[in-house]
């Protein structure tokens, strides 16, 4: 089947030191974004086989043009007909933010659903949760990740992103494959191609993004933003977008907006069986008949950990004590951790963590020790991570008790 690609190419406007200076210039427009990412237009539906190998294994970003239009969801996700759903459990909640404009560092609050959806239009406050089980029988997947494996074995997770429009994230980085479907409202992408990715500074690394202001960039803080070349994905109702595995972007939404992200592990990518994956498309295949993993065991995973501390490390050669604060994991540093038995037992565990990645035995890791690690040292170094996730979590139990108290 042929595959209908439309690149829009704009033109890269030069903006002088002045004009930085004195206008407030929101992240994207300010070259300004000057590449459409790829358009497969409406009406050319593309099997699984090749939408990977056109665009997964080429990480590169696509536009599905209504590709859920058939989607149940796509007609029923009303205001109304969730107001009249029945069968919710009485304990069910959903995760709610209560600032349009992204800020990872206030805490969300959970709420029942209908109660949500009664007050949403009048606050700030928008959801985002794993697709609830009452509502996933409506949402129908989109032809081109119609496959068994993919749907029983790759899933990490389903989220439903639920607002009166208006919302603005952070930019960040996902560390899975993304496929973003809007069921209402409109959607804008800002992205950062990968041969730019060194102009952003992530000075959150622990949580994969940027502190920049989107909407009004210090250009003395951020210089490097001035010589990036933005692409940008516009979204419609009943349109899917495919963001690659840590391609830098930052999301701006409008009007009443529901959207769902089906996210998956990159690095099961090539053992799915592109062969057998069904290529004629079927109605019934509704988010009820997905397995998902959940982001526990992907982020313990070897491959992942592999990936992150490639990362860490990059053209580097560190010493035990860069490597262990590179890692930048945020309990380290928390004054009421530090100095605990518990601080001491995860500083002991990094430490092994080193020792193993030291494969040249020279007292510092670098590229070389992680090109020659045997993959039997990366297993255990998962283990050890597990061990350290383990330490937190007790940490955070005693805490909340202390608090309690």
């Amino acid at each position: 089947m042929a595959i209908y690609i439309a690149l829009i190419c704009g033109l890269l406007l030069p903006i002088s030191n002045t004009a930085v200076a004195e206008t407030k210039i929101a992240f994207g427009e300010a070259n300004p974004p000057s590449i459409h990412v790829a358009i497969v237009k409406k009406g050319s539906s593309i099997s699984t086989k090749d939408f990977f190998t056109t665009f997964v294994y080429e990480q590169s970003p696509v536009v599905f043009k209504a590709a859920i239009l058939d989607s149940p969801a796509y007609r029923l996700w009303t205001d109304e007909y969730f107001m009249k759903l029945s069968g919710i459990p009485r304990d069910h909640t959903v995760l709610v933010e209560s600032r349009k404009k992204e800020n990872r560092t206030a805490p969300p609050t959970r709420m029942p659903f209908k109660e949500f959806v009664s007050v949403y239009n009048l606050t700030d406050q928008y959801m985002v949760e794993s697709v609830p089980s009452f509502l996933r029988k409506d949402y129908m997947l989109p032809h081109h990740l119609q496959c068994e494996q993919l749907m029983r074995d790759v899933i990490v997770e389903t989220m439903m992103w639920y607002s009166s429009g208006g919302t603005v994230s952070v930019v960040h980085t996902d560390s899975v494959e993304n496929m973003n479907c809007l069921v209402s409202g409109t959607k804008r992408f800002v992205f950062v191609p990968p041969e730019y990715a060194d102009k952003v500074l992530f000075d959150h690394p622990e949580g994969s993004y940027s502190g920049i202001d989107v909407d009004d960039i210090d250009y003395a803080k951020y210089p490097g933003l001035a010589d990036i070349r933005f692409m940008h994905a516009d979204l419609e109702p009943g349109d899917c977008l495919y963001i690659p595995f840590k391609w830098i972007h930052q999301v701006r939404s409008h009007n009443r907006n529901i959207a769902v992200n089906i996210w998956w592990d990159t690095f099961k990518n090539k053992a799915i069986d592109l062969e057998r994956c069904d290529e004629d498309f079927d109605p019934a295949w509704t988010l009820d008949r997905v397995d998902t993993s959940g982001f526990e065991d992907l982020e313990s995973s070897p491959a992942m950990i592999r990936d992150f501390v490639t990362g860490v490390i990059g053209d580097n050669s560190l010493y035990v004590g860069k490597f262990i604060s590179s890692l930048n994991l945020p309990m380290m540093s928390d004054s009421g951790f530090v100095g605990s038995m518990e601080y001491n037992k995860v500083l002991g565990i990094l430490r092994k963590i080193f020792e193993l990645m030291d494969v040249g035995a020279d007292g510092k890791v670098d590229a070389l020790d992680i090109r020659d690690m045997p993959e039997s040292r990366w297993t255990d170094i998962s283990v050890y991570f597990k061990e350290i996730d383990a330490i937190e979590k007790d940490a955070e139990v005693i805490e909340e008790l202390h608090d309690e108290l």
